[in-house]
């Protein structure tokens, strides 16, 4: 009896290793899917600005008011319509992320009507439930087509 007591033991002393490094990769794994996401959706959002004209893409920021959750957008209350695990899966991954879209002038008055710079924040927490602590921001300046 003792020595299948002390082969247990000495098993779970070696796999212990082993079982903490695949926890540990799990756990990045899954905050690199969520950089990932996070990311997507700040480039999905700034590509829709950059796309507009000059003055309605302004105008379309600031007449909005931030922050906004990810999921409330229309892209993913159309994805989220739909049946099935895909659906399911999107809002439970996306349920506390946050984004903010900002619209930064630049330090010269006379570049006001030419350019502006667009920024877009993603937060969402590390742990599901908690405040969010992780950030994504994504930067480009818009200049206009036409000046």
């Amino acid at each position: 009896m003792i020595e299948i007591t002390l082969a247990v033991g000495l098993l779970a002393t070696a796999l212990l290793p082993v079982l903490m490094l695949t926890l540990r990769s799990t756990q990045q794994t899954f905050a690199m899917e969520q950089h990932l996401m996070a990311s997507q959706f700040a480039a999905g959002i700034l590509d829709r600005y950059l796309s507009m004209p000059f003055k309605a893409s302004a105008d379309a920021i600031l007449s909005e008011s931030f922050p906004k959750k990810v999921f409330d957008t229309e892209a993913f209350s159309e994805a989220s319509s739909a049946d099935g695990a895909f659906s399911e899966t999107l809002k439970r991954t996306f349920r506390d992320f946050e984004y903010e879209v900002t619209v930064s002038k630049p330090p010269l008055a006379n570049e006001l009507s030419e350019m502006f710079k667009i920024t877009v924040n993603v937060n969402w927490p590390a742990n599901p439930g908690a405040p969010p602590t992780r950030q994504f921001s994504l930067n480009a300046v818009k200049f206009n087509e036409n000046p």
